[in-house]
């Protein structure tokens, strides 16, 4: 019997059909879902206000808009701004005082806010003194800001005083070089502080007033003075006698050498009861040139006149710098009790009065 004959060959026709029908990447079941389905699941509804909530979030809202509106406000200059006005910050001014005067001139709207900026802008500076011109409506931080950096808005004008010059010569070069100074006002305030108006470059306005000028040289003064004052104290001389000498030594002589032997010497004849006798005392009160003085002139009764009286004169004769302030502090000694000038500026000392004659007969 042929086996071909008597059976069929066999068929695996439902293990087929399993293998064919699987997926080549089967899922599990509890993997089987709407990818969407998640989202909806795991999303948050957004949280609904409460009624309370809502009307606290309206009253911040309004508070901020309110509060921005009124800094806007304040910020900006107020409608009668005074365009073209000098605003004057005295020595010494409080910062209460001088935002009262701001305010009052209608050149800020709030004090608040301009104390606040001042503070934050200056730090411990503060708000430096002088004259102030708006040519334009400017902002309460403008203000502020020129305020305490000292930006007056003026073309500054340079005026330089010379060493030993008096009020007289200093109101000359006030009025030359400031439009419409007034130099009979400035020497009526400034005479009393003859001798204490620091010689010095300065820089001034066209609106620097007779007191400002006086102000600004008094201050340099004591800032000057204040960095000798220990070798006054030392030389057992008072701070006037020694501006007085200073003065003196001023006109007397140009270089410090010549000033200090001078000192010297008439530190010695006052301390022996000797007049001093020098020609620049009766030059200043007598307003007259040094070379062109009279026998009228010497016999003129003044107590500035050291021909007649003893001691230093009443008051300073110039106002001096610190090189001759130092100099009358630090006088040369030397045996020399005369001195003449030539006319070249030259000193010759003398130790006797004869050799002083003969000096004066050989170089006058």
């Amino acid at each position: 019997m042929e086996s071909g004959d008597n059976f069929a060959p066999l068929k695996y026709e439902s293990d087929q059909q399993k293998v064919s029908d699987a997926p080549i990447f089967s899922v599990p079941p509890d993997m089987k879902h709407d990818p969407f389905a998640s989202q909806a699941v795991n999303s948050v509804p957004p949280p609904i206000l409460s009624l309370e909530k809502k009307f606290l979030l309206a009253v911040g809202i309004f508070f901020i808009t309110v509060v921005l509106i009124m800094a806007v406000a304040a910020v900006i200059p107020p409608y009668n701004f005074p365009v073209g006005t000098t605003f004057h910050i005295k020595d010494n001014s409080s910062l209460g005082q001088i935002t009262d005067n701001l305010y009052n001139q209608h050149l800020i709207k709030s004090e608040v806010l301009f104390k606040s900026l001042v503070i934050i802008f200056s730090g411990q500076r503060g708000i430096k003194a002088g004259d102030y011109l708006f040519n334009s409506r400017e902002s309460v931080i403008q203000i502020a800001w020129r305020l305490v950096r000292g930006q007056e808005g003026f073309t500054p004008i340079k005026a330089t005083i010379p060493e030993g010059f008096d009020v007289r010569q200093i109101s000359i070069v006030l009025g030359k070089n400031i439009p419409t100074f007034s130099t009979s006002t400035f020497m009526a305030e400034a005479l009393p502080f003859e001798g204490y108006l620091f010689p010095d470059t300065y820089f001034f306005n066209q609106q620097t007033t007779p007191d400002g000028a006086v102000q600004a040289m008094r201050n340099l003064f004591d800032k000057k003075i204040s960095t000798v004052q220990d070798d006054i104290l030392t030389s057992n001389k008072a701070t006037s006698s020694i501006v007085i000498m200073a003065s003196i030594l001023e006109r007397e002589a140009t270089s410090s050498d010549d000033r200090r032997i001078i000192a010297g010497i008439l530190w010695k004849r006052l301390d022996d009861k000797m007049p001093l006798q020098v020609d620049a005392a009766l030059v200043y009160i007598l307003n007259k040139d040094g070379t062109k003085l009279t026998s009228a002139d010497f016999a003129t009764i003044s107590p500035y006149n050291t021909y007649k009286n003893l001691g230093l004169p009443p008051t300073p004769i110039g106002n001096p710098g610190l090189s001759a302030i130092k100099d009358a502090i630090n006088p040369t000694a030397t045996d020399y009790w005369y001195y003449i000038s030539d006319s070249k500026g030259n000193i010759h000392y003398a130790k006797t009065y004869d050799e002083q004659i003969a000096n004066e007969q050989k170089y006058l």
